[in-house]
């Protein structure tokens, strides 16, 4: 059987969704065309890919396969991209008017031109289409990237000249992770400059290097104090020790990684961290320690590019100019549209906050400003008491006092497990579940939040608190706008 397809460019009003599609239970199935539509946008996240499509149009490489129905055409791959399709071109047909309004807003950054007319592949039947969805949906039809792939490519991407924040705009990922995927790559990379015996060189080098596991070293307090480092929001990070310190620290968590079966298991936790590092500990040479470096620079190999304690400074090369930080928290071209006026007049005070003066002070406004936007929005959206009695099953809690409402963490993960976030994507679900994990001092998390409100010996770095904010942007996105 030959699998012959012409290519054609159709108008999408003479598109049809597939009444017999697969992702459809045969029990919701149906010939008419808006309940399809529904049934898709309800289960398959067509929302997402909607404001993908809106951003950054429909792929070349990507085409519908349709068949010839009468003078129209249905599709048999590629229902969920013409739904999100539709839905631009006419948002009307969104069965909720929460919905229409959204994909209005979608519609007003879309090129609707460009989405009128597709291109397509036209097949003779169903049959003949069947080895092509197959190998789409069945097997692997492009090999994923790796960790270590995926963050090389996002710094080719600056390389090339853009920003972090361009990167993400352009890829439809969050900020925050590709600042996360820049900064453990910049590690990797220096880790790469370090002597190994040639067998565990091999294992760094290859490319399915456990990148994720490296990752978890920058992203717990106790592995960034191990390895001697601070977050930094323009460099990725930048060494708080002497560099002989943090090579002979880092060539062996490198090796641990490559060489160490269950690595990431061992460090899941606070605790899992300590007795890594306490038994790592014994085994790395004796270095200096006091000092600093640069991370970037580093990579040279030059003598001037670290001061130590109390030394002078070495002049330091020039650099190109890069954008400043924002001197808040919220990052310059962040905005809240929302209507709420507490909302926003928390988020004026945090965003007149400047973090390097007023670090707890930021701390906790952001803290509430979560609190409050977040339990607004599930307001807005008419879903307090589903969520209240998710929490509060015998409501014996809204009995004792009526304004009850569960705490922050709660919220978070309840958001997250019922992806309530309309448009977000799953990797800024993936972000913000980071939030909820319970450890206050592995990740960056609403417990760390905690302790910077309650413990009056925790004072939260410029670098923890805009790794927070990342963390929380796509969240904060949707429901300060």
């Amino acid at each position: 059987m030959t699998t012959e397809s012409r290519s054609a460019s159709v108008k999408a009003g003479s598109l049809l969704l597939d009444p017999k599609n697969t992702r459809i239970p045969s029990e919701r199935r149906s010939n008419d065309q808006r309940r399809l539509l529904h049934e898709l946008l309800e289960h398959e996240d067509v929302t997402t890919l909607a404001s993908s499509i809106a951003k950054r149009g429909l792929f070349p490489n990507e085409r519908l396969v349709v068949v010839a129905n009468g003078r129209r055409y249905t599709v048999l791959e590629g229902n969920r991209r013409l739904a999100a399709i539709k839905l631009l071109l006419n948002p009307e047909l969104a069965p909720t008017e929460r919905q229409v309004k959204y994909f209005r807003r979608l519609s007003m950054s879309a090129d609707l031109a460009a989405l009128g007319k597709i291109d397509v592949a036209i097949v003779q039947s169903r049959i003949a289409a069947a080895p092509i969805i197959a190998a789409l949906h069945t097997k692997e039809a492009k090999k994923r990237w790796s960790s270590l792939q995926q963050a090389r490519f996002y710094r080719e991407l600056v390389e090339e000249g853009q920003t972090p924040a361009e990167v993400a705009e352009e890829v439809g990922v969050t900020l925050g992770e590709v600042r996360s995927y820049l900064r453990t790559e910049l590690l990797y990379r220096l880790a790469l400059t370090l002597d190994y015996d040639d067998h565990v060189r091999r294992k760094i080098e290859d490319s399915k290097y456990p990148l994720t596991t490296l990752e978890r070293f920058i992203e717990s307090k106790i592995g960034r104090k191990f390895l001697g480092i601070e977050l930094d929001d323009d460099k990725g990070f930048r060494g708080i020790v002497h560099p002989d310190r943090f090579k002979a620290v880092l060539a062996r968590v490198a090796e641990d990684i490559a060489t160490t079966p269950g690595m990431t298991r061992r460090i899941n936790n606070e605790e899992g961290f300590k007795s890594y590092i306490t038994q790592t500990e014994k085994n790395i040479e004796k270095t200096k320690v006091r000092g600093k470096f640069d991370a970037e620079s580093l990579l040279g190999g030059g003598e001037a590019e670290y001061t130590e304690a109390g030394g002078k400074d070495e002049p330091k090369p020039v650099r190109a100019r890069t954008p400043k930080p924002s001197p808040s928290i919220v990052p310059r071209g962040f905005v809240c549209t929302t209507l709420n006026d507490r909302v926003r007049t928390v988020f004026k005070e945090l965003k007149s906050l400047k973090i390097v003066e007023h670090r707890n002070s930021t701390g906790v406004m952001l803290r509430v400003l979560l609190d409050i936007a977040l339990w607004e929005f599930i307001k807005r959206n008419g879903l307090e008491k589903t969520v209240c009695d998710h929490f509060d099953k015998t409501g014996k809690k809204r009995r004792n006092n009526p304004d009850w409402t569960p705490p922050l963490r709660d919220l978070i993960s309840y958001a997250v497990e019922n992806r309530i976030f309309p448009g977000m994507t799953a990797s800024g679900y993936r972000s913000v579940r980071t939030l909820a994990a319970r450890d206050a001092n592995y990740f960056i998390t609403i417990e760390g939040f905690n302790a910077f409100t309650h413990n009056p010996c925790v004072t939260p770095t410029e670098g923890d608190l805009r790794a927070l904010w990342q963390r929380a942007e796509p969240m904060l996105e949707i429901i300060l706008r």
